[in-house]
């Protein structure tokens, strides 16, 4: 027996009037997810509760049954950690960074501009930051590593200065509230300030120096070639970087094997992810970026090298559904989930055993009308041919809500799981 575990990025929503009031699950033709919930049962989750606003890693931290409530660094150190940013035996604080355009005169701030970015335009960007900033006067080193159009991490690190992640965020964006970054809809058109949220010296001076870091890039952006190109070409510029969800060292979790008994694999794009992965002693394979998500061919491929993984339980995150739903374009949010159905469910459907088990989820939902992440409840599909079935016949918000499946938040799916196939391996023992 082998489980897979396949979480659809942001694909849970909220109906919307242009799709016939359905939600891009209810509208999307989805013949093998139909398929995989004729054999299930279903139910609506949160992913982690108490109105935490998950993100693609506290979501997969919840779905793979670790409480982020208690297990949690924040966004900052995973993705530090992740690519191996943070030195060894340094203090230090890694922030996930968005590079932006900001119009001081119009007061207009473009959270994502580098979208419209080339790999090499953001490259560029990134060694003039690099190579720019002089630090050294607070005694502190720094590395930035941008990636995947408008992203980015930053980490801050030294031997002598003790450093601190309870500071604010600069993006707008986002508010910092300890660990988690929560997403604000109506927010001040500008970068903020950064400021200790403790009383603590070490607070303080790590704000002190995010804000010596922000004046500086923001200096070194303006006057980049790069940008004076882009307006040139009516493109907006990239000339701010936005710092959010700041974070230091994380909390030893205990690995899966040891809760379950089972190996565990992953697949992902996110430097968070493998983080995750070292903390929980899984393997972690890097998939395509962003933009080729949606490949056909990477699509297929994934569902092989699932079905090839020797793991006990393979955990892939498919990126495709989030982007539209922060775009607000449900039409295209419809065409990513048929996509994944069509090449990647499909072929993963040919291969499986009969014993196998698949779960379907989301790490978060990306409701189109808000265009962010929300605490809404996302489905749960618990498939398999000797799984008990509750009449499910679709993969989707409506049916989820009728489902039979006893699971009320991300963190109980694997326990559930267990329970189910111990009592299945019992009732199978006694009947021999």
């Amino acid at each position: 027996m082998k489980i897979y575990m396949i979480v659809l990025d942001g694909a849970a929503d909220r109906k919307i009037k242009i799709l016939g009031n359905k939600t891009p699950l209810e509208k999307a033709k989805t013949t093998a997810l139909n398929q995989l919930a004729k054999n299930g049962q279903e139910a609506m989750i949160d992913v982690i509760g108490n109105e935490i606003t998950p993100e693609s890693d506290s979501g997969s931290m919840a779905l793979l049954s670790y409480d982020p409530q208690l297990y949690y660094p924040g966004r900052g150190t995973l993705e530090g950690l992740g690519t191996g940013f943070i030195p060894i035996g340094y203090h230090y604080v890694a922030f996930r960074i968005n590079f932006a355009s900001y119009e001081q005169d119009s007061g207009k701030l473009d959270r994502r501009t580098a979208r419209g970015l080339s790999d090499e335009e953001l490259q560029e960007l990134a060694k003039e930051i690099n190579e720019g900033v002089d630090l050294s006067k607070y005694q502190i080193n720094f590395k930035l590593l941008a990636f995947g159009h408008h992203r980015g991490i930053l980490c801050f690190y030294s031997k002598e200065k003790p450093l601190s992640g309870n500071i604010s965020n600069t993006d707008p964006g986002f508010k910092k509230d300890g660990v988690w970054g929560y997403p604000v809809s109506n927010y001040e058109q500008k970068p903020q300030k950064c400021y200790p949220l403790d009383d603590t010296e070490i607070a303080k001076f790590t704000a002190n120096l995010v804000n010596e870091f922000e004046k500086q890039t923001s200096e070194i952006l303006i006057k980049s070639e790069i940008n004076h190109k882009r307006i040139h070409n009516g493109k907006l510029p990239a000339n701010y970087i936005l710092i959010r969800d700041g974070g230091s060292q994380p909390k030893q979790m205990p690995k899966f094997k040891e809760k379950f008994g089972l190996t565990l694999s992953m697949y992902g794009q996110l430097p968070a992810e493998k983080a995750i992965a070292d903390l929980i002693g899984a393997q972690f394979t890097f998939s395509k970026s962003l933009d080729l998500q949606l490949d056909k061919q990477f699509l297929e491929n994934s569902a092989k090298r699932l079905i090839q993984d020797k793991a006990d339980v393979v955990f892939i995150h498919i990126k495709g559904p989030d982007e539209p739903g922060h775009d607000n374009e449900p039409f295209h949010k419809v065409e990513a989930i048929e996509l994944i159905d069509q090449y990647f469910f499909t072929n993963l459907l040919k291969e499986i055993q009969k014993d196998d088990i698949i779960i379907v989820t989301c790490d978060h939902a990306t409701p189109c009308e808000l265009k962010l992440h929300s605490t809404d409840k996302v489905p749960v599909l618990m498939s398999g041919f000797n799984f008990e079935k509750d009449g499910s016949i679709r993969f989707d918000e409506n049916t989820a809500q009728k489902g039979n499946c006893k699971i009320q938040k991300g963190i109980d799916i694997f326990p559930y799981l267990i329970k189910k196939l111990k009592e299945n391996s019992n009732g199978k023992n006694k009947k021999s």
